[in-house]
């Protein structure tokens, strides 16, 4: 079987799989299939890397471009790159993202009673059983929303690590528009200190951490160029992390920084990025 992902056909289609499902992933391919986890279905794509099968990057998606005749759930953003990874990669799209909504960026809150973060993060743990990789060469990486998510999942999977770069800590704190919408979407309000209130762990990375008891060991990559990555979400993590002290007592959060006007809150060139990937994939293994 086929199918067309964000304008690509000829994917091997592994159709609709469940947690008890059996995997057979087509090595050098691009794998494409759903895992259904209770109310969410999760949509995912899968490449072997038969040159480095011990590893896994596990890729989610910042704000999605919605266009015409393209199906939200089949933007697997960076698939592109696969042949540059050291490592196998499973792409997750964010199951909020869907046709019936015009949402372009979610954080993985997913429906009113379908929390989509808990099923991605086990979507990333059943590839990763199947394809026998230890959660300690696991590597969650996004930027923007994509960040938030990876550092959500990463918290889900202890001795797994993450990559961000310019993420949100702390969506709440990210462009009013975007937030009300989800807000509405979500939890049926646009009171996002009411969602905050409520819902802590759902919408700040660091709570997450303090829910899961699991603080993974991040690669921070800050762009202190762009303002609300430094004003708004850098404070949410630092006042986050203090307040986990005893969680975090050995080093957790590796924050790089750098200063790029014109890229601002965009994520870091490809080449940059593929090798701060690999070289955290290299580093699992040592």
């Amino acid at each position: 079987m086929t199918t067309t992902v964000a304008g690509r056909s000829e994917f091997a289609a592994l159709g609709t799989l469940h947690l008890g499902s059996e995997l057979a992933p087509v090595p050098g391919s691009f794998n494409r299939f759903d895992l259904l986890i209770g109310t969410v279905r999760v949509n995912a794509l899968l490449w072997i890397n038969e040159s480095f099968p011990d590893r896994l990057v596990i890729a989610t998606n910042g704000a999605v471009a919605r266009k015409p005749g393209i199906d939200p759930r089949e933007v697997f953003q960076r698939r592109t790159w696969v042949e540059d990874f050291r490592g196998s990669a499973l792409f997750l799209s964010d199951p909020t993202i869907r046709p019936d909504n015009s949402l372009a960026i979610a954080w993985g809150q997913g429906a009113p009673r379908g929390f989509a973060l808990p099923a991605m993060a086990q979507t990333a743990q059943y590839v990763a059983r199947h394809l026998d990789v230890p959660s300690s060469r696991r590597l969650y990486y996004g930027s923007s929303a994509g960040g938030f998510q990876a550092m959500q999942l990463a918290a889900r999977d202890e001795h797994s690590r993450s990559l961000v770069n310019n993420p949100q800590i702390d969506w709440t704190r990210y462009m009013e528009a975007n937030v009300r919408s989800i807000c509405r979407h979500s939890y049926g309000t646009a009171d996002s200190a009411e969602v905050s209130a409520q819902f802590p762990a759902r919408t700040h990375a660091v709570k997450a951490f303090a829910e899961t008891g699991y603080v993974p060991p991040v690669r921070y990559l800050l762009n202190t160029a762009s303002k609300n990555d430094v004003t708004r979400q850098m404070d949410a993590l630092l006042r986050g992390m203090k307040s986990i002290a005893s969680l975090s007592a050995l080093p957790r959060i590796d924050v790089a920084t750098y200063y790029d006007e014109k890229s601002g809150h965009m994520p870091i060139p490809k080449l940059r990025t593929l090798q701060e990937i690999n070289a955290q994939l290299d580093g699992m293994v040592h």
